[in-house]
């Protein structure tokens, strides 16, 4: 949408102008008044509808209906339409979205090794998005040199999503199902279980980190079978209470500091610097789509070895002090007559998009898929994504209007939101590297799953070994009994 939001044709089809433009890109729709409707269809996945589906059909199944779900939102959004229509191709697509980043996000956390799935959901999360935005900028920056036939260019840049989502439909098929997941549903048989962790690791069943592993599940699923599995579990616990507002704060780090309002309006940001002349702006966002992809790695090779907080901090940082530089030569050179100047402020946007992609982008989803037991996860998992989706909406929705109200003052918002980022993570966001998704209860204060699982397979043991020497002893007291009746006869 950040390509298509800049396209004239489109701009001109819709009569788009700053509050349609925030309803187009947070999918959030208005009625005939411009009231907000304090809802969008990510949301209602999110709260219920992503984590059910996780929960009902499993991972994989989820991913692959959400993809068609959203492959027909593009649709419905690329035909020729009304406003009313392209909303509610935006509302298919935002609900399609939704329930694909949680099944997405469940699957890579509960199939990664323990010491790299902060690595492994971070690099798929984020690089996954990235390489999006390099094919959409590019794919947009093409597009805007054909002014004819009249309105195809922005189509385009639309439908190009449907091959895409349908070939990771045909390759999920090649994907072995989560092990965590196969355990909760099939716990009559484990054998599957211990097969698909030696796909997935690889190795053989006999190997002892494997067979640790699934001792791991297999002892903690023990423990956890007593629970409720529903919503309402997550709500009576007052432990899974605590989880979930760290969830809801973790997610919410993401969209906090206004990466959505830099990354969506960035075209229309550039052409406010002046960067205004022919295709400009798309090349500049294209440029930086590439440099993103590849920054990501940093995030892969470094969040298992430091840690998920010590990378936040280090992040904020960095962007707090560029979000610094970009409010005070935007509030000195408002009218941007300083070509110095605006060469400086492109240079911090892209510091502040680089920075993003290794540390509050790609951390978030991995600490709120792993601090969730694996009996409610999908649907806590869901709920916390609620902090991601209210940042985004609170930010990105009013900040066409805002930026056009405020002007060259309006980043000094973003860098106060930074640094209050900063501050909270410092003080209070848990770190949770290397520590197993069985064992993650420990962090919060709860008793460790595995081993009161141990424990309670050990006292089910002892209480089977006393039913049996009891049985014995009165098996002996009926024989002695009845060679006693036996002796008298």
């Amino acid at each position: 949408m950040t390509v298509i939001l800049a396209d004239e044709q489109f701009i001109e089809y819709y009569a788009i102008d700053a509050t349609k433009s925030g309803v187009v890109a947070t999918v959030r729709p208005l009625d005939d008044f411009k009231l907000q409707i304090p809802w969008a269809t990510t949301g209602l996945a999110q709260l219920f509808v992503g984590g059910t589906l996780a929960n009902w059909l499993g991972r994989l199944w989820a991913l692959r209906i959400s993809i068609c779900f959203m492959c027909i939102g593009v649709i419905v959004q690329s035909v020729p339409n009304t406003y009313a229509v392209l909303i509610v191709g935006r509302l298919i697509t935002g609900l399609g979205f939704g329930c694909l980043y949680i099944a997405t996000n469940l699957y890579v956390a509960e199939c990664a090794p323990q010491m790299l799935r902060g690595s492994f959901v971070g690099t798929v999360a984020q690089f996954g998005y990235q390489l999006g935005t390099l094919i959409a900028f590019w794919t947009g920056y093409g597009m805007s040199f054909h002014k004819s036939p009249y309105n195809i260019a922005w189509r385009v840049s639309n439908v190009v999503q449907i091959p895409i989502g349908l070939a990771f439909v045909a390759v999920s098929f090649f994907y072995v199902e989560s092990p965590r997941y196969l355990l909760e549903k099939r716990p009559d048989n484990p054998e599957r279980v211990l097969e698909t962790l030696a796909k997935l690791r690889p190795g053989h069943i006999e190997d002892e980190r494997i067979r640790a592993e699934f001792h791991e599940l297999v002892a903690s699923y023990e423990y956890r079978k007593r629970f409720d599995t529903g919503y309402m579990a997550i709500f009576k616990s007052a432990a899974m209470r605590k989880r979930l507002l760290y969830g809801f704060y973790a997610t919410a780090l993401q969209q906090f500091g206004g990466i959505a309002a830099l990354t969506m309006y960035a075209t229309l940001i550039y052409k406010s610097l002046g960067w205004d002349q022919g295709s400009q702006a798309l090349a500049i966002n294209g440029i930086q789509a590439v440099l993103q992809l590849f920054i990501v790695l940093v995030n892969t090779f470094t969040v298992d070895r430091f840690g998920r907080k010590t990378l936040l901090i280090y992040g904020f940082s960095i962007q707090s002090l560029a979000l610094l530089i970009i409010s005070s030569l935007t509030t000195s050179f408002p009218d941007n007559s300083n070509k110095a100047a605006a060469v400086v402020e492109i240079a911090m946007f892209f510091i502040v998009g680089l920075t993003y992609c290794w540390s509050n982008g790609p951390i978030p989803p991995a600490i709120a898929t792993e601090i969730f037991p694996t009996h409610v996860r999908d649907k806590a998992f869901g709920l916390s994504l609620l902090g991601q989706t209210a940042c985004l909406l609170a930010i990105t929705q009013p900040w066409p209007d805002f930026n056009q109200t405020v002007g060259a003052r309006s980043y000094w918002l973003l860098f106060t939101l930074n640094v209050i980022a900063l501050i909270s993570v410092i003080f209070i966001l848990p770190e949770t590297k290397g520590v197993s998704l069985e064992r993650m209860d420990k962090i919060f204060g709860q008793v460790d799953a595995v081993e009161a699982g141990e424990q309670d397979a050990e006292t089910r043991k002892m209480e089977d070994h006393a039913r049996s020497n009891s049985t014995t002893v009165d098996a002996e007291k009926h024989i002695a009994s009845q060679v006693e009746t036996v002796e008298k006869h």
